[in-house]
């Protein structure tokens, strides 16, 4: 009830009630980085939400290579999508740092759903803003030009520990999970974060990438948005 990440959690819009009979279900459980949760082909067992860390969502080819289709983020739920089509995981999903998530298994699931029906609304909600954000994310694939994609995953990475603060910055995220993000060789998101640093937009360390000109930063994102 204390989380502190609570207002990005769909539970925030339970009453208090439904609330409580919601945190009575969940199970929680710590994974290191880069630990297995799930993966392609796995029936789902449940859904998952992120208290601490993050979790990435992936597809591979038949040659190894990694696309991140979604980064989920404190207070972001997952595994929905399968579970409620009623088929077997398309994509693989694994921790990014030591991360911490919470797990409804499907029977506890549906009998949550049946006695509150007018949660299977914010799912609703909830699996339609996700289908928008994946056709922005496909437009952006095929028109935005590389350094608007690298721009793009940077501003969505920030940690949530920064966001508010004049120079945000971005943890944990590597060169080559920003290509598998963006579509992009790793040669052009390493070409187009050493520009960016040249510009002062950002600044890379050993474990992070401050943003010291967010402004500029965004513009970048989205070069064609009405100021």
């Amino acid at each position: 009830m204390n989380c502190r990440f609570k207002q990005n959690c769909f539970v925030v819009r339970l009453d208090a009630e439904t609330q409580k009979e919601w945190n009575a279900l969940k199970l929680g459980r710590k994974f290191t980085d880069e630990e297995e949760i799930y993966n392609e082909c796995q029936q789902p067992l449940g859904i998952y939400t992120v208290c601490k860390g993050r979790a990435k969502i992936y597809s591979t080819d038949a040659r190894g290579q990694q696309m991140i289709n979604w980064i989920r983020h404190p207070g972001d739920t997952f595994g929905h999508i399968a579970l409620f089509s009623e088929n077997e995981y398309i994509c693989n999903a694994r921790t990014m740092g030591d991360t911490v998530l919470s797990f409804v298994d499907t029977k506890k699931l549906e009998h949550f759903l049946e006695t509150h029906p007018k949660v299977y609304k914010i799912f609703l909600r909830k699996l339609a803003n996700e289908m928008r954000g994946m056709q922005y994310k496909v437009k952006d694939t095929a028109y935005k030009p590389a350094r608007s994609k690298v721009a793009k995953a940077l501003i969505t990475a920030v940690s949530f520990k920064s966001k508010n603060t004049s120079v945000p910055a971005i943890h944990g995220l590597k060169r080559t999970e920003i290509a598998e993000i963006t579509g992009l060789a790793l040669e052009t998101v390493v070409r187009t974060l050493a520009d960016l640093e040249k510009r002062n937009v950002i600044k890379r360390e050993i474990k992070a990438i401050k943003i010291l000109d967010y402004p500029t930063l965004v513009r970048i994102a989205d070069p064609h948005a009405k100021k």
